[in-house]
């Protein structure tokens, strides 16, 4: 009988000789794994094995630690504006490849393939074998044996036989086109100057149809805007036209974005980056083949969607040296609906009236409309037919002045009684106009009423609607296309929004809800569709809704 220590001493032999076949079962692993993938085997070394991998092994150890790192330092945002600012050209950033080669017309646009199994060509198929690939053998003298990458072809081109393009296929818009120009490439007119669908049931007055979509800008928001709120949203504006659902959008960061609203991935266009300009407003020329952008400089900026080219407005647009009634900022400015005139805004309650043309870039100012009434001028509205401009105003901000602009005189005044200290003013086509006040308060005026004043008067008009769900200073409001709906809002306070059922000016009960995540609202639009509704917030978000009675 063996001893325990004899018992132990077997044991520890045999222990050391199963760790002696597992080292060299691993030396041959290692060994057959240089061959496969040659590998180089690792040298099991002590201690000084990591003092090699950080010098030599890498060819770092030479270099200083202060030389391992460098640090980016963070760009200028929004702020004072040096003078070298000015001299900083706009930028214009693609979301896309916009150089692409164009195919030729007739040209085949395969895309190659992204792998190729070369087991496929060590294949060989013999197709006259079987009844299902004997089809396949080109005639009766074809080749009978081919390897896998020809029969792959084959199935192909036979399916193609049996089962042709179809038309809608080959009338797609290239798809090698950058989607903004894809966007532009319709020949079509951009302006649908035909009222919404008249075959539409009427709205209901009392609730709405609304349901929240992806935000607009989901998919490009700055990192500023998601934490300190320094990427704002200032203002949005729609494209107007119902065939080119393209929203721009201006943050305090002074960039432009455009996007393609589908309701479900917004793609990101471009970018426009500038430097320059504080923005403060956005607006597509009627057109639409163009964008102005404007903010608190005595000059503006216009973006060409065509040629995707930004341009500065003239040099000394409005004089050589500044008068007390030139403007000083470019906040209020509005386009005439025949895109031929751009009022702007001054000082001492003085409009300047721009010829425009060429997109903007030979910009001549042909008329400054002064009645003397002093005061600043809160906002300005067009007529339907550019003939006559509204100018809100007077040292309480509650007077309007109409002005036929091609005589240059007033023809018309009216004063908003119920509301103190004017904020905005809007016009649906020759219907309605819209008033906001600092107080929260929206008048809705029938045009037929105001077009009753005299010249000569400044007496208070009766409202049709007085909207007062609101208790603090409007600062964004819009009226649908289909003129059924009006919408206002204030940046004052949280979550100051009310949509409303514009003929009977009713409230809708249902939406928004305390669950609503709007923020600090300061501006909001409705697509030309119709079909959509945007509102930009002070904390960077666009948030989109889709309201389902105007759905196509």
């Amino acid at each position: 009988m063996r001893s325990p220590v004899a018992k132990l001493h077997r044991s520890k032999k045999r222990s050391f000789g199963s760790r002696s076949r597992r080292a060299h079962e691993e030396d041959e692993e290692e060994q057959l794994e240089a061959r496969l993938f040659g590998s180089r085997k690792q040298q099991r070394t002590g201690s000084n094995s990591q003092d090699d991998h950080d010098g030599t092994g890498t060819g770092l150890g030479w270099m200083q630690d202060s030389e391992l790192f460098t640090v980016d330092l963070p760009t200028a945002t929004d702020g004072d504006v040096s003078e070298d600012e000015f001299e900083n050209e706009p930028t214009v950033e693609f979301m896309e490849e916009s150089t692409r080669a164009l195919p030729e017309p007739n040209q085949e646009d395969e895309k190659p393939q992204l792998w190729h199994d070369p087991a496929d060509d060590a294949v060989s198929v013999s197709l006259k074998s079987s009844k299902r690939t004997r089809k396949l053998a080109r005639g009766k003298g074809g080749e009978d044996r081919v390897n896998g990458g020809e029969l792959w072809s084959k199935l192909r081109e036979q399916f193609e036989r049996l089962h042709p393009k179809p038309d809608w296929a080959s009338s797609r818009a290239d798809n090698n086109l950058p989607t903004m120009q894809r966007l532009l490439a319709s020949t079509a007119s951009f302006i649908n100057t035909g009222a919404l669908d008249d075959r539409r049931p009427p709205l209901p007055t009392t609730t709405i149809d609304i349901q929240r979509l992806r935000n607009a800008n989901a998919g490009s928001v700055s990192e500023e805007g998601s934490s300190s709120g320094l990427a704002g949203i200032v203002d949005l504006v729609w494209h107007p036209s119902t065939k080119m659902p393209v929203l721009a959008t201006a943050g305090t960061d002074r960039r432009v974005r455009f996007y393609n609203i589908d309701g479900h991935t917004n793609a990101p266009l471009l970018t426009l980056h500038i430097p320059s300009l504080p923005l403060s407003r956005l607006s597509f020329h009627p057109s639409g083949t163009s964008l102005l952008i404007t903010g608190t400089r005595p000059f503006y900026y216009t973006y060409d969607l065509v040629s995707q080219t930004i341009t500065r407005s003239p040099r000394n647009l409005f004089g050589s040296a500044p008068t007390p009634t030139s403007p000083q900022s470019l906040e209020r400015t509005r386009f005439s609906p025949d895109g031929t005139l751009l009022a702007v805004a001054g000082r001492r309650g003085a409009v300047s009236i721009v010829e425009w043309s060429h997109g903007g870039s030979t910009g001549v100012v042909v008329a400054e409309l002064k009645s003397g009434r002093g005061g600043t001028v809160a906002d300005l509205a067009w007529s339907e037919d550019s003939s006559e401009l509204s100018v809100l105003g007077g040292r309480d901000g509650a007077e309007v002045e109409v002005w036929d602009v091609s005589e240059k005189k007033i023809v018309r005044r009216w004063k908003d009684d119920r509301a103190y200290g004017g904020q905005l003013i809007r016009q649906y086509r020759s219907q309605y106009t819209a008033v906001g006040s600092s107080t929260g308060i929206v008048n809705i005026y029938h045009s037929t009423t105001l077009a009753s004043t005299r010249s000569d008067a400044n007496s208070g008009v009766e409202p049709l609607k007085s909207l007062e769900h609101l208790t603090t200073p409007i600062s964004t409001m819009a009226f649908h296309p289909s003129g059924e709906l009006f919408v206002s809002a204030s940046s004052a306070k949280q979550k100051q929004l009310k949509l409303y059922h514009l003929p009977t000016g009713t409230a809708f009960s249902n939406w928004p809800t305390n669950a609503t995540p709007l923020g600090r609202v300061n501006s909001l639009g409705f697509s030309s569709g119709g079909e959509y509704m945007a509102a930009g917030n002070t904390k960077g978000a666009v948030l989109l809704w889709s309201l389902k009675h105007f759905a196509n």
